[in-house]
């Protein structure tokens, strides 16, 4: 066969050799999940100050469950149940109250947290779970999800999302702030100056009865949106009952970009009711 033969018969044959390469097809079409049931059935709620149609309303003791079919074009692998809380609103754009370590107070409440993975096989399985919310649960947003994966590892992350809005079985009543000084919510400062705040947090029960109970302040960038702590956090021990007076002076950072912005005083109780916040409109100068 002379060169000329030899490079026509290789175009003919490569497009049969890329053909017969390629014949194993790659798996991307990730599984679905339907659902048959859920107990109780979502309804609409707000979670970090937003509406959502598909939220989850459950109470300290209460049982959330489950019925699902998993589906594959080829073969599923595994599922896994993730449940854990959204106090940070993580994932919302929100801010949330500091993480503080509360000691010497009775009836610590408990985060529900749920991680299980599972294996399943086939194209199709039936799961049906169910889920005990702790009785002496902390109140608050919580994300739940339901995630499957096939042999290929192909996944919907994005689906089967949920939030959940947990109330304590005690205790459902949000503590109250009132203000008495800043005497206006609309205040000018300069940089190096001091804030005074005064005034009480009241609630049906003991604020620090859960371990949760704190007072602090926030403040947004109104040119960005950003939000950021302060620092000044007051945690409710076991020394306070059903009320506590708040006397505080807080410094304007001398680094802080003049402008707009929004401060906001927010109260937990101690089971985690999130009190209304109180917001002071701020406009800091040289």
């Amino acid at each position: 066969m002379n060169h000329t033969n030899k490079t026509i018969y290789l175009l003919l044959i490569l497009p049969l050799f890329m053909l017969a390469c390629g014949s194993d097809s790659v798996d991307l079409e990730p599984p679905t999940m339907q659902v048959l049931s859920f107990t109780p059935s979502p309804l609409e709620g707000n979670i970090c100050g937003s509406s959502e149609p598909n939220v989850f309303h459950l109470t300290g003791g209460d049982q959330l469950a489950f019925d699902v079919i998993f589906q594959d074009d080829e073969a599923l692998s595994q599922y896994k149940v993730d449940i854990h809380n959204n106090f940070d609103c993580h994932g919302h754009g929100g801010g949330s109250a500091p993480s503080l370590v509360i000691t010497n107070v009775d009836n610590l409440t408990t985060d529900w947290t749920v991680l299980e993975i599972d294996n399943i096989s086939g194209s199709t399985a039936s799961v049906d779970r169910v889920f005990e919310v702790p009785e002496n649960v902390t109140t608050g947003s919580y994300h739940f999800q339901i995630q499957v994966i096939d042999e290929s590892g192909n996944d919907n992350p994005a689906a089967n999302f949920f939030s959940l809005n947990i109330k304590h079985p005690l205790d459902d009543v949000r503590p109250e702030i009132t203000v008495q000084i800043p005497g206006t919510n609309a205040i000018t400062v300069q940089r190096g100056e001091q804030i005074t705040f005064q005034g009480q947090v009241t609630d049906n029960r003991s604020l620090s009865d859960g371990g949760n109970g704190v007072l602090y302040l926030s403040y947004t960038d109104l040119s960005s949106g950003n939000t950021f702590a302060t620092g000044e956090a007051i945690a409710f021990d076991d020394t306070i009952d059903t009320s506590y007076d708040f006397d505080f002076d807080y410094q304007v950072p001398t680094t802080l970009v003049t402008g707009s912005y929004r401060f906001s005083l927010g109260a937990n109780d101690g089971v985690r009711n999130v009190a209304e916040f109180i917001f002071f409109e701020v406009e800091v100068t040289d």
